[in-house]
């Protein structure tokens, strides 16, 4: 491929230093064969000198990274575009400062600690946002939160001090561990009366789980009750974590079936993170029953039992319905298990519905006994789990013998069968269906 030209060149350079990240190392690897000569191997040499860019730049910028991004109601949170307006700002005013901060930017300088020029390009940036005089600092001013922005950068070198003692400090804490994090509070609280929850709502942006903080906060302030934590200025972190259990019974309750797995398994993962939300909130607050907030988490803890048992209770009739049966004779109860029927084709629509409420059960295991519905759960699954053994047993004979059905439906409702059951079950119990199903079509 032949040398691009110049203004194309410039095109192709705008959109890259525009390009996600995820775009940009998508990329990346998409060039990584390319030779050395070429319209391409410019293309590459932009991209390697965007990525090269981006790495400093996140690495300076580290505290507010992840600020700008979406976040929850009531997060701080900064347009995406701000790290490169910023970053392009800095460029101009103080060039030989980023240049300083490149040069640091390696694996043996960073082992080293935190170099002391991406702490000033931080305060640098505050200043020249403050700053009406810079216009370098235009663009980022457009975006708005420019107010909330300085003072995020403000206490940005504590923030960054903070960010490697933070996986610790959500994980074992200690009182070393939180000596630590009160110090580092009162110092956001010295620079602004404020910051205190800014320092939280930053420190939470970077945790994978961002309710998590609960822990670090609950150190901070020598686990509180849950009526001074609902007045303070961090209470919004506490209201957070209540909103996020609310939405989580609501999905439990709601999802629909006809939409796959995926939604029960999200369902399921709902249920497991209002789990460990309800168990941190306890370990990290005073509750008291008649609190503002003892009494919604009691609230919530019957209701997500309720709405997940429910939803458990369903299985069984989706199951008979995704693998039919029939009377054994015209004297069966209604209502009675019956044996297979083999008379029609499986039913796309149901199975993916039965499929559906099997995943959302076998996901529930990790949270199930210790939020109150192990022993339902445990019951349901003895009752799914009869009702496929003998249905099951059922289809084989039909399948060995013809007699009851036609064999070739037997061998599609016995494959569905050892689908369900994988999740009732084990994988190792569905390959043996499997195999055994494969002997009987065989014999």
């Amino acid at each position: 491929m032949a040398a691009i030209a110049a203004h194309k060149l410039q095109i192709v350079r705008m959109l890259v230093e525009t390009a996600p990240d995820s775009a940009l190392r998508s990329l990346e690897l998409a060039l990584a064969s390319v030779g050395s000569v070429g319209g391409l191997a410019q293309v590459r040499g932009l991209v390697e000198d965007e990525t090269t860019d981006r790495f400093v730049r996140n690495n300076v910028l580290a505290p507010i990274v992840p600020m700008c991004a979406v976040r929850g109601p009531g997060q701080i949170s900064f347009s995406p575009r701000v790290l490169p307006f910023v970053w392009k700002a800095l460029k101009a005013t103080a060039p030989r400062r980023v240049e300083e901060a490149a040069a640091k930017c390696n694996p043996w300088d960073l082992e080293q600690g935190t170099p002391e020029v991406f702490d000033h390009l931080c305060r640098l940036a505050a200043q020249g946002l403050r700053d009406p005089q810079q216009d370098a600092f235009d663009a980022t001013r457009g975006l708005g939160e420019t107010e909330e922005l300085i003072h995020c950068l403000e206490i940005s070198h504590i923030v960054r001090e903070a960010l490697p003692k933070l996986s610790e400090w959500v994980s074992r804490m200690s009182g070393e561990r939180a000596a630590a994090a009160r110090l580092a509070y009162r110092d956001a609280c010295v620079i602004r009366e404020d910051s205190g929850a800014r320092l939280f709502d930053m420190l939470a942006a970077h945790l994978p789980e961002d309710w998590r903080i609960l822990r670090v906060i609950s150190a901070v302030m020598d686990r509180p009750n849950d009526r001074y934590l609902a007045s303070s200025e961090v209470s919004s972190f506490g209201e957070r974590v209540l909103a996020d259990i609310d939405a989580s019974i609501n999905l439990i309750r709601d999802f629909d079936l006809d939409k796959g797995v995926k939604l029960s398994r999200e369902a399921a993962m709902a249920a497991q993170r209002v789990s460990l939300q309800v168990t941190e909130f306890e370990q990290s607050v005073n509750i008291a029953k008649d609190g503002p907030w003892g009494r919604r988490l009691a609230k919530y803890k019957q209701q997500i039992a309720q709405a997940v048992e429910l939803r458990m209770s369903t299985a069984d009739r989706e199951l008979s319905e995704a693998l039919p049966t029939k009377p054994i004779s015209i004297l069966g109860k209604k209502g009675g298990k019956g044996v297979a029927k083999l008379s029609a084709p499986p039913d796309e629509a149901l199975v993916r519905r039965a499929t559906a409420i099997l995943v959302f059960i076998e996901h529930l295991r990790p949270c199930a006994t210790q939020s109150g519905y192990g022993s339902t759960r445990a019951k349901t699954l003895e009752k799914l789990n009869n009702r496929l053994d003998q249905y099951i047993e059922d289809v084989l004979y039909a399948a060995r013998t013809g007699e009851g059905g036609d064999p070739a439906l037997a061998q599609q409702y016995l494959d569905i069968a050892a689908g369900f059951i994988a999740h009732t079950r084990d994988d190792k119990t569905a390959e043996i269906v499997r195999r055994r199903a494969a002997a009987a079509i065989a014999a």
